[in-house]
C-alpha cells in the first residue's frame, strides 16, 4: 500500500499524488490519502481544500479508516522504517531523488512536495488520464473553451499574485515574478507565431486587466466559484502553448496540455531569495527558461 500525504495547494496535490501513483502502478498496489492536513488551519500557509476529487482519479482516503494508524504505529520505529514492512520516506531535498523510486516495502508512507516529472514519467499517459477533469462548475467555461478551440495557436498565460503579494512567507519565498519576465515571454511568442491569441489566467484579475495589456483580441479568464481553479486549469491545459508562473498550477496547466511539440515558457528563478532550493529538475528539459 501506498500511503501519499496530501497537503498546500492545488498544483501541490497533483505533484504528491503523481509519485503515489507511480510508486503503486510499479508495486501493482493501491493508493491512499492522507488528507489530515486540511483539518487544521497554519498561521503561516494561504488556507486550501483538497481538490483531487474534481478529477478521475482512484483512491482511498485514509482519513477515517483503521489503515490510518498503520501511519502511528511506524513511529515505534527508527526512522520510522523496518523494511519490508514499513517504509517512511520523506523529501531530503528540492531536487529529484532517483532512490524514492526504489521503495519496495508493504507499506510505503511518503511525504513531500516531490515537484519533478521525473518521479513519475514513466507512467506519464497513466497519470494524465487519471488528471482528466469532470463535469466544469463554470457557466462561462463553455465560451472560453469554444474560443481557445477555435483559435489556430491559444497560449495559456498565468500570473500569480495573491498569496504571492499578500502572504508574507510566500512573499519572501516566491514572490510575483515581475513584469519584465512577461515581457520577455511575449517577445519570444510574437518571434515564433505569427497567429496567435492570449489566454490570461490569474488569481488577480483586476490588477491584471489594468497592468497586462498584451492586444485588443486578449481573453482574460474569470471563472467564479470555489472550483473556478479547477475551470482554469482545464482551460489552460486546452491551450497549445504556454507561459507559466512560478507556480505548480501553470506547470501542471502546461503538463497537462497534449500537444506534442509545445512551446512552454518557464522562470528560470523558480525562487526569490533561495540559493538552496535546486530546480534543476523542476523545469521539463524541453521546456524554454527565461
Amino acid at each position: 500500500m501506498i500511503f501519499g500525504r496530501i497537503t498546500h495547494g492545488l498544483g501541490n496535490q497533483l505533484f504528491q499524488y503523481a509519485l503515489a501513483r507511480n510508486l503503486a502502478l510499479r508495486l501493482g498496489t493501491q493508493v491512499y490519502v492522507d488528507l489530515s492536513y486540511y483539518k487544521y488551519t497554519y498561521p503561516n500557509d494561504t488556507p486550501r481544500v483538497c481538490k483531487l476529487q474534481n478529477f478521475n482519479i482512484d483512491y482511498k482516503t485514509l482519513n477515517g479508516s483503521p489503515l490510518e494508524y498503520v501511519s502511528k504505529a511506524t513511529k515505534l520505529f527508527p526512522n520510522r522504517t523496518l523494511k519490508p514492512f514499513f517504509e517512511f520516506v520523506k523529501e531530503s531535498g528540492f531536487n529529484f531523488h532517483p532512490e524514492v523510486l526504489q521503495a519496495k516495502s508493504s507499506v510505503i508512507i511518503l511525504e513531500g512536495f516531490w515537484q519533478s516529472e521525473k518521479y513519475f514519467k514513466e507512467n506519464a499517459i497513466t497519470i494524465k488520464k487519471d488528471f482528466t477533469f469532470k463535469k466544469s462548475f463554470s457557466p462561462q467555461f463553455d465560451f472560453y473553451k469554444n474560443e481557445i478551440l477555435k483559435t489556430p495557436n491559444p497560449i495559456s498565460i498565468h500570473i500569480r499574485r495573491g498569496d504571492y503579494v499578500n502572504n508574507v512567507e510566500s512573499s519572501q519565498t516566491f514572490g510575483f515574478i515581475g513584469d519584465g519576465y512577461y515581457q520577455q515571454a511575449v517577445n519570444v511568442i510574437q518571434n515564433q507565431f505569427s497567429d496567435f491569441r492570449l489566454f490570461v489566467f490569474s488569481d488577480d484579475k483586476e490588477w491584471t486587466k489594468e497592468n497586462f495589456k498584451v492586444g485588443k483580441d486578449t481573453v482574460y479568464i474569470d471563472n467564479p466559484g470555489d472550483d473556478g481553479d479547477i475551470d482554469d486549469l482545464h482551460l489552460m491545459s486546452l491551450c497549445k502553448h504556454h507561459v507559466i508562473a512560478n507556480s505548480s498550477f501553470s506547470w501542471w496547466g502546461a503538463w497537462l496540455s497534449s500537444l506534442d511539440n509545445k512551446l512552454v515558457i518557464a522562470p528560470k528563478n523558480w525562487f526569490k531569495n533561495k540559493p538552496e532550493m535546486n530546480t534543476k529538475d523542476l523545469i521539463p528539459d524541453n521546456w524554454m527558461k527565461i
